[in-house]
């Protein structure tokens, strides 16, 4: 059940969950997407929170069809979203997250140090100033974008999760370069459940935050699929 985010409705960026479900159908899954208030162009609605909203349609497919089991994800907010609901729904035992939390830490600055490199000599000092100078505290930052719990909290509930049974695939792309730059800073996100055997964690830098490129799009459903294959 991928959820939609931004102002995209359920297609999905560039129709990616149209070419997941068609894919993931192929291979036997019943795939279910639903647009979610006040996302793409639906309407508000009545429910309080997303989750209720989640939950609700939840309880309708197992009506309907007698599913008991769940995988839930999406991209961006939809991942911050589908993160919520596996905390607390039993159902879920599985967790598609893209692009989701990543913690900046030292690793982040030694990847913007990397990206300066990469750059050449006459455009390092408005980078320098851009990478360094301090964030202007007025106006909107990431955080009223993404709902992210602190650090802590995080870890301890993906422990939860994978204790209980949970599957979780988080792909990181390169379109999240405003807190992610470097892989090492996702072993300081996940912690030691990086090792975890119902975890699975990849960087790909070279793929943008909404997939534009038909190549790349291919290369999420394929990694996907095998995800839900057992590959």
């Amino acid at each position: 059940m991928p959820f939609n985010a931004g102002l995209i409705h359920r297609v999905g960026p560039f129709r990616l969950y149209v070419q997941l479900a068609q894919a993931l159908a192929a291979r036997g899954f019943d795939v279910f997407r639903f647009d979610l208030p006040r996302i793409g162009d639906a309407p508000p609605g009545s429910h309080a929170t997303e989750e209720q909203v989640v939950r609700e349609m939840l309880d309708s497919v197992q009506a309907s069809t007698g599913a008991a089991s769940f995988i839930v994800g999406g991209l961006c907010s939809a991942a911050d979203l589908s993160w919520k609901v596996a905390i607390a729904e039993p159902r879920v035992d599985g967790l598609l997250l893209i692009d989701s939390m990543a913690v900046r830490n030292g690793w982040f600055r030694a990847g913007q140090l990397a990206l300066l490199l990469r750059r050449p000599v006459y455009r390092w000092p408005s980078m320098f100033l851009r990478f360094f100078k301090p964030k202007p505290v007025d106006g909107p930052g990431l955080a009223d974008f993404r709902d992210w719990p602190d650090h802590a909290t995080f870890r301890s509930d993906l422990e939860k999760m994978l204790a209980r049974g949970v599957k979780v695939l988080a792909l990181y792309t390169g379109g999240v370069a405003h807190y992610l730059l470097h892989g090492r800073q996702l072993d300081a996100t996940f912690g030691t459940s990086r090792r975890h055997p119902g975890l699975q964690v990849e960087y790909w830098p070279d793929v943008d935050h909404l997939m534009f490129a038909p190549p790349a799009r291919r290369r999420v459903v394929e990694r996907i699929s095998a995800w839900l294959a057992g590959a």
